[in-house]
């Protein structure tokens, strides 16, 4: 697996010494010294290097598994399972501990092969089977068998160099360095962008070698969806037993799960180093646990696979999307690729006229999302320069691109219903920047943010799934105060929700209204004040770039 590992990082290692090069290459054109940005970034790297297993220690409180001269000191099959694969990888046995933290969730780091920690969580233990839990370790043995802490660290030590050829540049009283200064503020994040695209291709390349070793391919795409969708359903369960404990008064039940959430929350602080990317676990689907067969649950994931965004949004990930990991190990052509599970047929449905729509909505909606913030920073350097003509045409271009932005995001047409949530997942149309008006069928289960007594967000689910639904006000405190008054009496409770479906590329609505069954309804306004904050931007901006026209 070093070859396949080797083949798609070259082109992010080529990339990243050559903006070095160039970074470089800049400070001798321009006489400055070549050293210094060399030696910073070196020390800031060495420094994160060297603290960041301790630090994870500590963040994550694990209970260590003794390693006894042939075996780990477990009766769990986990104990076995590692010992296995590290022999097979002609490593050490690692440093084994468990997490007692209900999301399913598998990590790997330290210095070198030598001292590396492989954490598993307990809710990991609980949801996979044999096969599955065999093939995370796989995948997690695999990234200590490749090194891939030092390679990403050593990685990593480019865009912090190409920041200090940025601020040397900056700071640098030679009038020919601002336009260099830029150049290299964008090379250090394109640093970012490649090293980036790096972390995937180890991830990639761990699968494969985790396929290869075990055989089971289709075991480690299960426990992918298991991991990378059940998360969200980890929340879901952990907001509810805090209603049902709540409601109950059992006080002692309250405080073990607030201290169970604060573990949980130093998880996430780490879900970089997981096997799946945390962000992903927002998603809804809770299908796989509710039985439905893998062509199903692939199906549910289209969006991933076809919607233009979905690519796009990959970019900014360490990790790539499950759908194009099962993808990838599909195309493997190694002995134990999936045959269950496949994502060649969902990526066969990615034609028609239903994606050659989203590819040309792609190419709309990306002016569409960012040129509002364009507009903010022409209209801060124009303050800066004291340019108020600039200015009020900055105004008045943002605050028309902000009217668009909401039109997409939030459009004013009659909301649609929608039979089940999951029929939601495969539609093409929606975006982070185009939101679809529907109205879904379901029960209030938890929070937004699971244990949080001020969360106002919550999570509905219906027969297939749960969705996030967000509550949004202009005004200050509203989000707090309806969290903290309103939610208690909305939770375990059957509603209508209408509202915007969009995702980006895990899936939420936005509430516009919220019909309980037993009590008042809830409104949302947020739409209302943006497309009132848009129109008065435009208007003020028009007016002011008309006056100073006519006052020139």
């Amino acid at each position: 697996m070093t070859g396949y590992v080797l083949r798609h990082s070259a082109i992010s290692l080529t990339l990243l010494g050559a903006l070095l090069a160039a970074g470089g290459g800049v400070l001798l054109l321009l006489g400055a010294p070549l050293w210094v940005p060399i030696v910073l970034a070196v020390v800031v790297v060495a420094a994160q290097y060297a603290i960041a297993p301790y630090l994870i220690q500590w963040l994550i409180p694990a209970t260590r598994i003794a390693w006894t001269g042939d075996r780990y000191d477990t009766d769990h099959e986990v104990g076995a399972l590692v010992a296995r694969r590290c022999a097979e990888a002609g490593v050490r046995p690692v440093r084994l501990g468990i997490v007692d933290d209900g999301t399913p969730n598998a990590f790997t780091f330290g210095h070198t092969r030598g001292n590396a920690r492989i954490y598993v969580t307990r809710g990991l233990l609980e949801r996979l089977d044999e096969r599955e839990l065999d093939a995370v370790v796989a995948h997690e043995v695999g990234h200590v068998r490749q090194n891939d802490v030092v390679v990403m660290a050593i990685a990593g030590t480019v865009p912090v160099v190409l920041y200090y050829v940025y601020l040397s540049l900056r700071s640098s009283n030679n009038a020919n360095t601002a336009i260099p200064a830029v150049i290299g503020f964008l090379g250090y994040l394109l640093s970012q962008l490649v090293v980036l695209s790096l972390s995937r291709a180890r991830e990639l390349g761990a699968d494969h070698y985790s396929c290869s070793v075990t055989g089971h391919g289709d075991a480690l795409c299960s426990a992918l969806v298991k991991i990378g969708y059940g998360m969200g359903q980890v929340d879901a369960e952990r907001a509810a037993a805090a209603h049902e404990a709540k409601q109950s008064k059992q006080k002692e039940r309250q405080k073990e799960l607030a201290k169970e959430d604060r573990r949980h929350q130093r998880v996430r602080a780490v879900g970089v180093l997981g096997i799946a990317d945390q962000a992903q676990g927002a998603t809804v689907l809770a299908a796989r646990e509710r039985g439905l067969e893998p062509m199903e649950v692939i199906g549910a994931l289209r969006w991933d696979t076809c919607n233009p965004w979905a690519r796009f949004t990959q970019l900014f990930s360490t990790h790539p999307l499950i759908v194009r990991r099962i993808a990838s190990l599909e195309d493997s052509g190694l002995p134990g690729a999936p045959q269950r599970w496949s994502a060649r047929a969902v990526a066969e449905s990615c034609e028609g006229p239903e994606l050659a729509r989203a590819r040309r909505r792609f190419w709309l909606e990306l002016p569409v999302r960012y040129l509002p913030f364009i507009a903010l920073l022409v209209g801060a350097v124009a303050w800066g320069l004291d340019d108020w003509l600039l200015l009020a045409q900055a105004a008045t271009v943002g605050g028309a691109a902000l009217f668009v932005r909401t039109a997409f995001a939030r459009p004013l047409g009659p909301s649609r219903p929608q039979a089940r949530v999951t029929e939601l997942l495969t539609r093409l149309d929606a975006s982070p920047v185009t939101g679809l008006p529907v109205e879904l069928r379901g029960r209030v289960i938890g929070r937004g943010t699971p244990g949080y007594a001020l969360s106002p967000d919550l999570v509905v689910q219906d027969e297939s799934g749960f969705v996030p639904v967000l509550y949004l006000q202009p005004w200050p405190f509203a989000r707090s105060l309806f969290g903290l008054l309103r939610v208690p009496d909305l939770l375990d409770t059957d509603v209508v929700v209408r509202g915007w479906y969009r995702r980006s590329p895990a899936p939420v609505l936005e509430l516009r209204e919220l019909v309980p069954d037993r009590g008042a309804r809830v409104r949302g306004f947020q739409w209302v004040a943006a497309y009132a904050v848009s129109v008065l931007i435009a208007a003020a901006g028009g007016a002011a770039w008309l006056l100073l026209s006519l006052g020139a």
